[in-house]
Formats: C-alpha cells, structure tokens, sequence
C-alpha cells in the first residue's frame, strides 16, 4: 500500500513537472517569438488589434421656439466628408484621384486645384477638405453618397439649423459648433443675439464612453464599459409669434423696396404684459449661411434722433402736472428764440434772437389750438409748451420717469442707453421734438407702454420659459415686471385722444394709417439725420408709434427707417397696414359694433365733442344730442363759458362732457361711479378744492348732492 502512494506521488510529481515545463516554455515562445504554441497566434498581432476606444456622447443643444411652440432653432445631424487615400487600410479609397476631384469640386463648389490638392497629400491615410466639406445635411450626404466615388466617406456631427432663415435674425442671433480638442469632443456655442445670451441654458454637457474594442470595433466580451451620459440643454421658448414676426420681416421688404432704404427696424408688443410679438431690422441675415453685414441690433444698440414721437412726452409732462389747456391758441409761424434768466423765451420780430425753430418743411398754420399742434407735429407749438405751459427741468424730470437714458434690460439683450445734450437754452427745447435726444427701439417699446395703456409701464421681454427637455416642466417662467407708472391714467387716456385725432383728423399726420377694419391711435416722427455734425435736409428717419385697437390698445407697433428721402413718407403705408392686419386678423380686433338683439344694451362708439364754448345752452344741448353725448350742465348761466373735453376730441360716445355756464350757483353733483378724469375735470372748470383719495371710480363724497359749492368749500372723493 505504501509503495503504491509512492508511485502515485511520483506521477503527480512528473506531471506537475511537465505541465510547468510546457508552461514556462510557452511563456517564453509568446515573450520572446509573440507565439502562442498550442493556438499558433500571433499574439503581438492579437494584442496591436485591441485598443481602449474613447467615444463622445454629443449633448443636445436646446430649442429655441415661438410662442406656439413652433421650431426657431434646432440641433440637427450633419456630416463632414472625407476621402480614404491609403489602401493598405481599408479595400475602398481614392483610386482615381482626377476624376474624384472633378465630381467633388462640382458637388462641393470647391476650385478643383483645391480639391485634387487634398486628395494628392503624400503619406496620409485619409484627408479632409475644410471649410468646403463641413456640415453637410442628410439630404446632401445622401446625393453624395449617390455618386459612388471610392474612398469618400463621411464623419457623423452636428450642425444647429435654422429653419425660417431670416428670421429675427439679429435677435436670435447664431451658434456654431465647435470641436474643443479636436477630438470629436463638439459642442454648439452661441456667437451672437440670443444664442449667445442664453448659452448657459441652452448649451449641453457632452457624455463620454469608454471600451475596451476589437480591431474591427466590436466590444471585447467581459470587457468593462464606462459610460457618463450627456445632459442636454434646456429649451427656450420665446414670446414671438411666427406669423406676426414674417408679417413684419414682409412690411419691411416692401419698405425697402418702396424708398430704397439704408436700415429699417420695428418691433410689435403687446401693450400690458410687454410680450414682444415680432422684433426685425433690413437688412437681415440667413444664420444657415451667415452672410452678415452689420452685427448690431439696431432696435436696442443704435441710439439715434428720434423726431416727432418724443413730443408726446412733453404733451404728457404738461397734462399730467396739470397745467395743459389743449385750447389754448398760439402762433405756429416761426419761432424767435432768445433767453432771458438763462431759460428760453419766445421773442418778436423786433428784437435778436439766437435760434429759430421752424416746422417741418417750414408749413404755417397760422393760429392754431395746442391741441392740433400735437395732431399737426407742430415743433413750435413744442417750443410754446416747453416756454409757457411746462417748465423745461419738470419735462426733463419726465423723461427720466420714462426711462430713457438707462438700460432697459431685457433678457440678456445686448443694448446702448442713449444720451441727451441739455445744457444750453435752444438744446432744452430741441430735445422736445426729437433733436439732440438719442433713444433705442427697446426703451420707446417701454415709454410708449405707459402711453398706449393707463399710465402703467412695462419692461419688454422675449423669453417666455425655459424647460427642461426630459421632462419638459418649466425652470423658468416670465411674469410681466412694472417698472413705474410716469403718468396718470387720465393723461394717458388724454395723449390716447390726441394720437386718434393724428389717424382721424383731415390733417393728421397720420391718417394715411387708417384701414377699415380697426381704429387705430398713432404718432408720427420725422427727423433730419446728423451727418458730419450737421442735419441733412434729404436725409431722414421717419417712424410711427401705433396702437390698436384705439378704444383699449392691446398691441403696438414701433417702425422707423432711414432713407435718402424729402417728401413725406407717412402718405405711402401699405407694408404697415397690411402688417395692422395681420395682428387685427390674429388677435380677432374689429371696430365697435352694437348687440342687434339687446336694443336696451347703450350703443358706444367713437364721436367728436363739437365747439360749444360761448354758445348758447341751446345750441348746445342740440349739438350733444346730434353727437349722441352725454353732456352736463354746471352753473346757471345761459351761455356756455368752457368746456371738457375740449373741442374736436374724438371720445366714447357714454364720456361725461361737462359744460360751464357760470362760476355761481354750483351744486354738487352725484359722482358715484365717475372717472378720476372726470372728476378732475369738474373741479378744474369750477375752481372747487378737492381731495382725492384711492384709484378707480368715485365710491363715496364728503359733499352732499345739491349742496352749493365755491372756493371755501373743500370736497373729499374716494376712489375704489
């Protein structure tokens, strides 16, 4: 039994011997002959064919799209062509290298010395062909592809497309896809607009994936794989609407087209909640292709004069400190400047002035109201206002209560703040129309808010949300911000009045602005250009603040061009009505229209208040009714001593007019439910103090109805 152990131990000696020689002896062949003896591999082979493969996970850049969700600005694959010259490396390369290079400088539209030049590289396995051979679409690769040129292959990307073209082009701006190491490692930056301003919401981080591959790129198997996914960027969903922006970007081709134009830029907004609907300028760009002139954003980087739309703000500083009579007359031929205490004052003919301030085209109106020098663009009747209604320093105070001057800030929006020249007596009154005053398009959007709604200003903005694309909730979303209130809702509905005259009066600057199937409240500017440090009489910046619709505005539109141009371009306006329709046609505005079956329901419409100053009571309770007013009676007069609203107003036909026959025998009325405007107004005409309290309507008095009123009595209303 022992000596069968022995045996037993020696053969598992032996073998153990062996199997160790045979072992060491393989390990010495692979070591030293890189062969594998029972197998015949060739390990070296074996172990050159198998590599750590480093793979890029390409992250998403964000969409940028309309208020209705349409498509701005998207990823989109895309593929740079290469061609294979090496065949030792792969059974399809350039064989041919004539005849390649004639079929891809044709495809390409690359000189073909060019093309022959790259597919002739000495010792290159593969080449590339630059800026020719970049960023190809699908379809493109496809057609290419169809060719069957040997060797032509193609190196899978991304490219951000965009699919309108031009198309807020300045806004939106554009990004590019940049490879960061020149390994694959692309991402899409933003350049310029908004791509730029929201790259960090909108740019993804790139994933990455590592394996251990086979010489044919398969995965080894029970190899490890490392892999960090990317994460993609958020979307961006902006205010505009698609069909309202193409109806702007047309009206301003046809601008272009109709006064040769050298730069145009307009913006629609809606007036309570600053929504920018539609922001462009011509001439414009494809972000496809980037054939970009000027990288500016004219409406908020071009300050410029503005001309007759800032008068409104000198009509808004005299109204709302109260002490503006629109009937007051004044001579509207040339005004003489001259100085006295250091301020501007008008001086006759018989004395030296050191300025004189002429209408446009130096027109003459005679005696005109304030009121129509408002409605005619008047720049003297600026000169009176800013001389004997309103003082100089409250209208400059005003203009900053508008906010020019300063930064609007607007969603990342690269903008210039503009200035002013106010420091000598002519530049005080300059700046009332327009001259040596610089705004932007961004900060009229933002005045001109307060105007066209009740005296409340807000900012305007284009990003609506931005969500995050897995799970599209939203981690941002715009709420309209106020950022003042620079007059009351009494002056503004008083400027709103004036600006409807504008489109409706015979003479209104802007009544070539009418279409039929809206009102419309507007302001015209026109303003000679500074070339040189002198103003050019044919050269000239005409533009339009517009609102619709005039009985409760809801958008407006700011649209101004420059152009080598004399003669009064607010007469040609097609490309700004048919641009009225498109937003009338969107948002469903018609024209004020009775209920025809509720005859008891008031019928209100838009009428004129008629001239009833030092008419009888009988006449003008006749012009009332013929005009469908409701007129009131103050004093016990017979004859009618002033009136509110002045004369020639277009008004709602349900407006208190208020007529005064005397200062004596005033009796308080009953003000429950009246306007704050209306009640200004009562007490303005009878000289009464009065205190007022709240917002809204007249809710209570301190006054008894029919109680005597005169200047000793003070008289408490509350508003709610």
């Amino acid at each position: 039994m022992k000596r069968r152990s022995n045996r037993m131990l020696l053969f598992v000696m032996v073998l153990f011997m062996v199997v160790s020689t045979i072992t060491a002896a393989n390990v010495y062949v692979v070591a030293i002959g890189g062969i594998h003896l029972r197998s015949n591999t060739d390990i070296i082979d074996y172990s050159e064919n198998v590599h750590i493969q480093n793979e890029i996970l390409l992250a998403r850049r964000g969409d940028i799209l309309d208020r209705n969700g349409i498509i701005i600005a998207e990823d989109v694959d895309a593929y740079h062509v290469y061609a294979v010259l090496d065949g030792r490396f792969d059974e399809t390369y350039v064989s041919d290298v004539e005849a390649t290079s004639a079929a891809l400088a044709d495809y390409l539209n690359a000189p073909v010395e060019y093309i022959r030049s790259r597919l002739s590289v000495s010792g290159a396995y593969q080449t590339y062909f630059g800026i020719y051979g970049r960023n190809l679409s699908k379809s493109q690769k496809s057609e290419l592809e169809a060719l069957g040129l040997d060797g032509i292959k193609f190196q899978k990307t991304v490219a951000r497309n965009y699919p309108f073209g031009t198309f807020a082009s300045h806004l939106i701006g554009f990004a590019q896809a940049e490879d960061e190491n020149g390994n694959g490692n692309v991402l899409i930056h933003g350049k310029m607009g908004l791509e730029l301003g929201l790259e960090n919401r909108l740019v993804g981080v790139n994933g990455k994936k590592q394996s251990t591959v086979d010489r044919y790129g398969y995965v080894l198997p029970g190899s490890k794989v490392v892999q960090v996914d990317p994460v993609d960027g958020y979307d961006v969903t902006l205010t505009l609407d698609k069909g309202i922006q193409e109806a702007l970007e047309a009206a301003m081709f046809d601008t272009r087209d109709a006064f040769e134009t050298n730069k145009i830029w307009g913006s629609v907004m809606e007036v309570d909640s600053g929504k920018i609907l539609a922001w462009s300028q011509w001439p414009g760009f494809d972000p496809n292709v980037l054939n970009i002139d000027d990288y500016m954003n004219i409406g908020s980087q071009y300050a410029y004069e503005p001309g007759s739309t800032m008068k409104t703000f000198v009509y808004a500083s005299a109204i709302d400190t109260g002490v503006y009579n629109g009937n007051t007359i004044f001579d509207s031929s040339p005004f003489r400047m001259g100085i006295k205490n250091g301020q501007p004052i008008r001086v006759n003919k018989n004395q030296s002035a050191i300025a004189v301030i002429n209408n446009a085209n130096n027109k003459n109106w005679g005696l005109i109201s304030l009121d129509y020098g408002y409605i005619y663009s008047s720049n003297v009747g600026i000169a009176e206002i800013l001389t004997k209604v309103v003082d100089t320093e409250v209208y400059r105070d005003y203009l900053d209560d508008f906010g020019f001057f300063r930064p609007v800030d607007t969603d990342s929006i690269p903008e210039v703040t503009g200035s002013i020249n106010y420091q000598w007596p002519v530049e005080k009154l300059t700046a009332g129309y327009g001259q040596g005053v610089t705004v932007t398009m961004l900060q009229m959007l933002q005045a001109y808010s307060a105007v066209f709604s009740d005296g409340t200003m807000v900012k305007p903005y284009v990003v609506e949300s931005i969500s995050d694309p897995k799970t599209g909730n939203p981690v941002y979303t715009a709420e309209t911000t106020v950022v003042g209130h620079p007059i009351q809702e009494d002056t503004a509905q008083q400027l709103q009045q004036l600006m409807y005259q504008v489109v409706y009066d015979q003479k209104g600057t802007g009544r070539f602005y009418q279409i039929p199937e809206v009102n419309s409240i507007a302001k015209t500017g026109t303003a000679q250009i500074a070339v040189n440090g002198s103003y050019e009489a044919d050269y000239n910046l005409f533009s339009v603040a517009l609102a619709i619709p005039a009985e409760n505005p809801k958008i407006m539109i700011y649209y101004a061009f420059e152009a080598e141009y004399a003669r009064n371009v607010h007469s040609t306006t097609s490309p700004l009505q048919q641009l009225m329709r498109k937003i009338t046609l969107a948002y469903g505005f018609t024209k004020p229209t009775t209920d025809p079956d509720d005859n008891d329901k008031p019928k209100v419409f838009m009428t004129s208040v008629p001239f009833l100053t030092n008419h009888s009571l009988g006449y003008a309770d006749a012009k009332c009714t013929i005009a469908a007013l409701n007129c009131m009676t103050i004093g016990n007069g017979k004859s009618v001593v002033a009136q509110y609203p002045l004369t020639d107003k277009q008004v709602l036909s349900d407006q208190r007019v208020l007529l005064l026959t005397s200062q004596e025998n005033i009796l308080m009325p009953d003000m429950t439910g009246w306007s704050r405007r209306d009640v200004l107004a009562f007490f303005a005409l009878t000289h009464v103090p009065v205190t007022i309290n709240g917002e809204g309507n007249v809710s209570s008095q301190s006054v008894a109805v029919n109680t005597a009123l005169d200047a000793s009595v003070m008289v408490e209303i509350t508003l709610k």
